[in-house]
């Protein structure tokens, strides 16, 4: 009985070296993970600041993410959305999708996926979200945690209103975020690059 009970309790040990091996390995990789972090180089930075203290760049938009709904998975169970794309991604590559910034004028021609949440003027030819001029209360200001800068303003269409906000990353990459008075909220990720006015 015991060398029975002497067995055991040497197969417990065992187990428990086990274990607390087993959670230091995973401790280790999740350190592993998640400390891959992309580094800026100071000729990035300095490229950003120069092209916001320009003001004058260009988002071109590669991805629409809509807010999933019923409507757009129907859409997508359908195969009606470009190759490669579903309900919650949408490639837009190819689309003249763009956000531009010149000075204190802001012009937008973005694809729309999505649900209206009110009714508005349908226009059949303009179901995009498109609007161009002087927008209210623009701020460009540096992000410290994305070492970017976080563009933001409000601006109305006539017969829609929106709220922007655009991140500006070091990598030239980019995210913008579009809340509408009568859709719901869609983003875009792109690139970022200076816009020439001689190119239009």
């Amino acid at each position: 009985m015991d060398s029975l009970f002497c067995s055991k309790l040497l197969i417990l040990k065992q187990m428990r070296t086990l274990i607390r091996y087993g959670i230091g390995v995973l401790v280790l990789m999740a350190m592993a993970c998640g400390g891959a972090k992309t580094v800026t180089s100071p000729e990035e930075m300095e490229a950003l600041d120069n092209l916001v203290a320009k003001r004058s760049f260009e988002i071109n938009a590669r991805w629409a993410r809509p807010m999933a709904s019923q409507a757009l998975n129907s859409i997508s169970n359908a195969r009606l959305l470009p190759y490669g794309s579903n309900a919650s991604q949408v490639d837009i590559t190819g689309n003249a999708s763009y956000l531009r910034l010149v000075d204190d004028m802001v012009k937008a021609d973005l694809p729309y996926f999505g649900e209206r949440q009110m009714s508005g003027p349908y226009n059949s030819q303009n179901t995009g979200i498109q609007f161009e001029g002087v927008p209210e209360d623009l701020q460009i200001e540096p992000n410290s945690k994305t070492k970017g800068y976080t563009m933001r303003f409000n601006i109305n269409n006539g017969s829609e209103s929106f709220q922007v906000i655009a991140q500006l990353f070091p990598s030239r990459s980019s995210s913008i975020s579009i809340t509408s008075s009568q859709r719901t909220q869609i983003r875009y990720d792109g690139t970022l690059s200076e816009y020439n006015k001689d190119e239009e």
